[in-house]
Formats: structure tokens, C-alpha cells, sequence
């Protein structure tokens, strides 16, 4: 969602505008959601950053995390536990969800969601990427 918004990558602003006018369904979890806020707002220019990012999340789905989400997501963290492949705690979640919901990722920080067996990511941000 950052490179939607700072406009410093325009690949990304154009696989998004693609993916929109194919009919896809983009959604966000509020989870992620959370996470772009609250980056926003500990940034230098938070008045300017928030209209942006709110401009960008009214035009998505922001999906509530339930419980199944919970079970995903605690699934989730003992198989990377075991396999000693761990990513964050929060990614964990919104990767939790994503795979309960048979959802694709699309994020650039695949170092992490790239150790989740099953989950689907794309990087808008990689030159070969598509919507």
C-alpha cells in the first residue's frame, strides 16, 4: 500500500489500475490495514500522508480478522516454528488470513511470505510482475 501511495513507483500504481479494471477483487485485511496507518502516522508528514493512505483504503475491502483467520493463523506459526523458518508475528497473521481465505499476497516484502507453504505472493514491485 506504501507504493501506492508515495508515488515513487509507478509500476505499482499501474499493476494496481490493472488488476482494478480486470474485475479483480482487492481487499486488505484490517490487520494490514492497522499496519499502513500506523505507519503513516509515525511518518514525518503524517497530515499529508493520512488523506493519501485514506483515499486508497476507501477504494479496497478491508476484511475483519475472525477466528477461523486465528486458527490459520496459530497453524500457521507452529509449521514455521517447527520448520525454524519464522516470519514476524504480525505477518504471521495477515498470512494466516490470506491462506484461510485463499487469498493472493501481494506485498514486496516476499522474504518472509515467500517461507508460508501454499501462500500465494506477487511483488507489483519485480519488473516480470503481474496484476
Amino acid at each position: 500500500m506504501v507504493d501506492l501511495v508515495n508515488h515513487q513507483k509507478p509500476a505499482v500504481r499501474s499493476r494496481y489500475d490493472e488488476a482494478a479494471a480486470s474485475g479483480a477483487q482487492l481487499v486488505t485485511s484490517a490487520l494490514a490495514a492497522h499496519e499502513f496507518i500506523y505507519g503513516v502516522i509515525i511518518s514525518r508528514r503524517p497530515e499529508i500522508h493520512l488523506a493519501n493512505a485514506e483515499e486508497l483504503l476507501a477504494d479496497l475491502e478491508i476484511v475483519p480478522w475472525d477466528y477461523e483467520d486465528g486458527v490459520a493463523a496459530a497453524r500457521l506459526r507452529r509449521a514455521l516454528r517447527r520448520s525454524g523458518r519464522t516470519i514476524g508475528a504480525t505477518d504471521a497473521l495477515i498470512a494466516g488470513q490470506a491462506l484461510a481465505r485463499n487469498w493472493t499476497m501481494v506485498s514486496a516484502n516476499l522474504h518472509e511470505f515467500e517461507r508460508v507453504e501454499g501462500l500465494r505472493t506477487i511483488d507489483w514491485t519485480a519488473p516480470d510482475a503481474t496484476p
